[in-house]
């Protein structure tokens, strides 16, 4: 990625001295908050520059978006640190999270909430737009409270927040030597493993691998790792694998191979904890998470049911063969669609834009695309099925196009003789019980593999009008919350909620979305002759030229985006209203 090189206050305004600030600041005392509270500029300090980009004015409670910059012969952060595109990651994470520690810090000691807020996230180390570090500088993209009495600017303190709290932040966050230096390579080295995971476990011919003594359970209602009646991961020895990482070493832990893997056992065995630790290894986790050294391959995708959603133009003819709403399965569009429809759409959107492996849950799953039922199948076989349930489908899926599939299911009969691996778990310790599963089921009841072909993956073709309503919509960042909550996107005149999304798992990558496809309207990428692979593709490329800088206007730098996978814009264009497409 190419570092940002354009400066846009410095592109207009001349440096001014910091005493600028200070004396704007006091101008302000007792003023409301109005549309422009001219402090737009940039502010010279002894050891870092401040920076306002714009200002529109908010009301108080809105932090003001600012950026603080401090040349690295000050920072002195090592070369070594950032040289990879993982460890660059990892130190702008740590830096961001070094800043909302000391904002804290300061904030309590004045007895009050922090003036400065950043967006750092959660457990995942993600690419984001709230720091940056370069060969000359480091840099960080926050908000400001302004410090007010009722609905009025108290001058007097926000001169505090900046002439006193702001230095002593930067002194904690920016500089090398205030961190503990194992702390930061730590940080580095656990996102540079996790890097080198991921490579290994394509090369080795895996899908996921997760290592032993890994803490999968979380908190209830959070991410964090659940350390109560913890029971590590412990790979069977069957399926053990060790791998070598640059700064861990060996390491050795569950591995998952391609083709078809079948989880079985009791409700609260640990299935589906297992199966989404996996859909969350496709991001790297911070160190003490537990997910550290667990990694998927990049593309993995769960899908799970969304009875409602609008389907547009998907084919569905691997799934549905007579649907009773007459619809052509090939083309199939739907403002409503049923839970079996959504979740057959929703695979074959994440084929659409190159997912290599599938992971579906059977307790947010249709029930009919899961499997036949066995007494109706009995009582009446040659009834018509217009449903194929994914039984039938996961084997020539993986055969013609190399597409894996993780499944958890009680439906073992119907799964296990199509399956190339089958992994048994009881109070979260896992078996490998693939003969013993081959075996143990009746032939008179498992399902026949009644689909011999899976069938092409066809690309659609989104109409030029598709994104029109949001050409020349200025990015607002509406993800933040508030009406309509911390997953949703405002489009246009669309609201799409993300919430079911389960792999887009930061507001700030929901954010991150609304900005790109807004980005695509406006650049003509959907032009009625691009696939919707092609778009996608032209987003990445944009980005990893110019950053996630690069889909905003120039006028300012957000500082609260985060880098989102193509499945999940590929999850909000699908979703939107207005799209039309052709195949």
């Amino acid at each position: 990625m190419r570092e940002l090189k354009h400066d846009p206050v410095g592109e207009r305004t001349a440096m001014l001295p910091w005493e600028r600030l200070r004396d704007k600041l006091l101008a302000l005392e007792g003023k409301p908050v109005q549309p422009s509270l001219g402090l737009e500029g940039a502010y010279r300090f002894d050891r870092f520059v401040v920076y306002f980009d714009r200002m529109i004015g908010e009301p108080p409670a809105v932090p003001l978006p600012l950026r603080v910059r401090i040349d690295q012969a000050e920072a002195q952060f090592p070369v070594a640190l950032w040289g990879s595109r993982a460890g660059k990651v990892a130190l702008e994470d740590f830096i961001a999270r070094q800043w909302a520690d000391a904002a804290r810090k300061v904030g309590r000691t004045r007895g009050g909430r922090s003036a400065f807020v950043i967006d750092v996230g959660g457990q995942q180390m993600l690419q984001r737009t709230a720091c940056r570090i370069a060969e000359d500088f480091v840099e960080v993209r926050c908000g400001v409270y302004l410090p007010s009495e009722g609905r009025k600017i108290a001058g007097k303190a926000a001169q505090a927040v900046f002439l006193e709290d702001l230095p002593q932040v930067v002194d904690a966050a920016l500089l090398y030597a205030s961190q503990n230096p194992q702390a930061v390579q730590r940080h580095v080295h656990v996102a540079e493993d996790a890097e080198a995971l991921r490579l290994q476990v394509a090369a080795r011919g895996l899908v996921a691998f997760l290592a032993d003594g890994a803490v999968l359970p979380r908190e209830s209602g959070s991410d964090r790792p659940l350390l109560s009646h913890l029971v590590p991961l412990q790979a069977p020895p069957a399926l053990a694998v060790t791998l070598e990482l640059p700064h861990r070493g060996a390491v050795t832990g569950l591995g998952i191979p391609r083709g078809v893997t079948v989880i079985l056992g009791s409700p609260f065995s640990g299935r589906s904890t297992l199966l989404r630790a996996i859909a969350a290894s496709v991001y790297t986790h911070l160190p003490g998470d537990g997910r550290e050294f667990c990694a998927a391959v990049p593309d993995a995708v769960l899908v799970r049911v969304e009875e409602g959603r609008r389907v547009e133009g998907v084919n569905l003819a691997a799934f549905l063969s007579a649907p009773p709403s007459g619809e052509d399965p090939a083309r199939y569009r739907s403002d409503h669609a049923i839970d079996v429809v959504s979740q057959a759409a929703g695979i074959a959107e994440a084929l659409e834009v190159g997912c290599t492996l599938l992971l579906i849950d059977e307790d947010t799953s249709a029930p009919g695309l899961l499997a036949r039922d066995a007494v109706w199948r009995h009582l009446a076989p040659d009834a018509a099925q217009p449903v194929t349930p994914l039984a039938d489908v996961v084997r020539p899926l993986y055969e013609e196009h190399g597409v894996s599939v993780i499944l958890i299911t009680s439906h073992g009969a119907d799964y296990v003789g199509v399956a190339d691996t089958v992994i048994g778990m009881d109070a979260f310790r896992l078996r490998a019980v693939t003969a013993e599963a081959k075996r143990a089921a009746d032939p008179g009841q498992a399902a026949p593999v009644g689909k011999s072909r899976f069938g092409g993956i066809p690309n659609r073709v989104p109409f030029a009008d598709s994104l029109s309503p949001l050409k020349g919509r200025r990015f607002r960042g509406e993800s933040h919350g508030g009406a309509h909550g911390a997953r949703s996107v405002v489009l246009g005149r669309d609201v799409v909620d993300l919430g079911v999304i389960e792999q887009l798992v930061d507001p700030s990558q929901a954010r991150a979305t609304a900005a790109a496809l807004i980005f695509a309207a406006d650049r003509g990428f959907v032009d009625g002759m691009r696939a919707i692979r092609e778009i996608l593709g032209l987003i990445e490329m944009q980005i990893a030229q110019h950053g996630l800088e690069g889909l905003v206007g120039s006028d300012s730098i957000p500082g609260d985006l985060a880098l989102v996978r193509r499945h999940e814009l590929a999850a909000a264009l699908n979703r939107l209203r207005t799209l039309r497409v052709k195949t």
